[in-house]
């Protein structure tokens, strides 16, 4: 998982634009979702994974999602 804020690109209301997005190895973006302008990726960390099938795969990501309770909602 990665979140990076789209340079150059602004919402109608002026926010910039911040896709989280999730990947396997291949690099082919499975899941995605736009994080708000006034939050982080945090929001978006369950709702974009729990629809994935995540059996036997492991889940990378930054510091921002190094938590007790992803980890949880993980296993």
């Amino acid at each position: 998982m990665d979140g990076k804020t789209v340079r150059g690109a602004r919402r109608a209301d002026g926010i910039q634009v911040h896709p989280l997005a999730a990947m396997p190895g291949t690099g082919r973006v499975t899941a995605r979702h736009e994080v708000g302008g006034k939050t982080n990726g945090i929001t978006v960390f369950r709702p974009m994974l729990a629809p994935l099938d995540l059996t036997d795969v492991v889940v990378t990501f930054d510091a921002l999602h190094s938590q007790t309770a992803y980890a949880r909602f993980l296993v």
